[in-house]
């Protein structure tokens, strides 16, 4: 059943974020489905929408909109910083013109008022906040704002030297090989 709901929608929602009444109306779509009304509006509900929506471990299907949205973007962030020779992964960084960090260089060679790359980065902070970096040459991993040494980003943990630091978004391979990262 849970295919069968959200069969239209998924490939959009993981791409693109969806509006607020679009995802009430799905939520509609998706109610309508599961009840039989007639002409007067009433009729049977084959199944309780609140009871849909929980989440699966607590016996629901765990159908809702908005936060499945956020999770198929988070997703192609996930695949981005793991498939980094995947031909998807080439696609996006060629036509955004995206680095290895995942961040714009350049402004695309399209003028497009939203891109699916601009979309997806709307949750670019909360899956930072979920995922440690693993440094290597460091030319990927921000100092200050990355998790990469204890359990929070170096700003929270030395807020008073972030605050004074002239180089807020180095890399580690930049403070490493300069040293000085105060003037």
């Amino acid at each position: 059943m849970k295919s069968t709901l959200w069969s239209l929608s998924v490939y959009f929602m993981s791409l693109f974020t969806i509006l607020a009444s679009i995802a009430s109306q799905l939520e509609k779509i998706m109610t309508d489905f599961l009840c039989d009304t007639n002409e007067n509006g009433n009729g049977l509900h084959w199944v309780n929408w609140d009871e849909v929506r929980h989440p699966q471990q607590e016996g629901g299907l765990g159908i809702r909109p908005r936060i499945m949205n956020d999770t198929l973007k988070t997703k192609w962030l996930w695949r981005f910083a793991k498939e980094e020779d995947a031909m998807r992964t080439n696609v996006i960084k060629v036509k955004y013109r995206i680095d290895d960090y995942g961040s714009q260089t350049k402004k695309s060679f399209y003028s497009h008022k939203v891109s699916c790359w601009k979309s997806i980065l709307v949750v670019f902070e909360h899956f930072k906040s979920l995922v440690y970096f693993e440094v290597k040459e460091g030319s990927r991993v921000l100092f200050w704002h990355d998790v990469w040494c204890g359990d929070c980003p170096l700003k929270t943990q030395f807020s008073n030297l972030f605050r004074i630091t002239h180089f807020k978004n180095a890399t580690i391979q930049v403070v490493a090989r300069n040293g000085d990262i105060w003037r």
